[in-house]
């Protein structure tokens, strides 16, 4: 599996995939089996977990301020998530060490919804704010963004068929970065954002299949890369 990104080119990324199955409501009474088997697995270097009423948490740090890594497990939801991206195959690898780890617990599965989101913060041309704000602006029709109103900002959102994207120009100082990368160690500079969300639903068909989950993560991989190649000049 290709990188589809050179990492000299990303300062911040965060990856999420998301089963959503039909309730299982056996995993109240596995919850300490769930974690056993999902540490085994050791796609963390240390783990750290915690059982609620309804839910097991794995994460890679025992603050949860300074995770990079978490699984989340509930009556019908597998997440998925990480803020260190080794490559783009490690991370459907530890993902699928994951997945088969659960399923050993809970299968079978009725999954409902396959989903992968990925947001991150990547570099361009300029490191001036002020050229990738105009670059922006620039991209769209002169009729269509008012000059009297001087942008300090910008954010288009599209949704699709089966998924969404936003992008935008990012400075020093963004709240996005805040928002979406609250770690210690995250990287603050001049770019753009960029925010996919693409998914699959068992509308009128089965998504069992585990090959599908890869399609999801691929097509989401796509639309960033799509995205970054017509971003990256500004």
């Amino acid at each position: 599996m290709k990188e589809n990104i050179e990492s000299k080119n990303i300062g911040n990324r965060k990856f999420i995939i998301e089963l959503r199955y039909e309730p299982k409501v056996t995993m109240l009474d596995v919850k300490g089996a769930l974690v056993e088997k999902i540490q085994e697995t050791n796609v963390f270097p240390c783990s750290h977990w915690e059982i609620g009423q309804s839910e097991v948490i794995i994460r890679d740090d025992k603050k949860k301020e300074d995770a990079h890594n978490v699984v989340l497990v509930t009556l019908n939801r597998i997440s998925f998530i990480s803020y260190k991206i080794h490559s783009v195959e490690s991370f459907y690898a530890n993902f699928t060490k994951v997945y088969e780890a659960v399923t050993k617990v809970l299968a079978p599965l009725t999954i409902t919804r396959i989903g992968c989101r990925i947001i991150g913060t990547y570099k361009t041309t300029s490191s001036d704010y002020k050229d990738v704000l105009k670059n922006f602006q620039d991209s769209f029709p002169a009729k269509f963004l008012l000059d009297k109103y001087p942008a300090r900002d910008l954010l288009f959102n599209l949704t699709y068929e089966n998924g969404m994207y936003q992008i935008g120009p990012i400075n020093i100082n963004d709240d996005f970065y805040k928002r979406e990368f609250d770690i210690p160690d995250y990287t603050k500079h001049v770019g753009v954002a960029i925010d996919t969300d693409n998914y699959l639903t068992n509308d009128g068909q089965e998504i069992n299949e585990k090959s599908l989950i890869k399609d999801v993560y691929m097509l989401s991989l796509s639309v960033e890369k799509e995205l970054y190649s017509n971003l990256m000049n500004f």
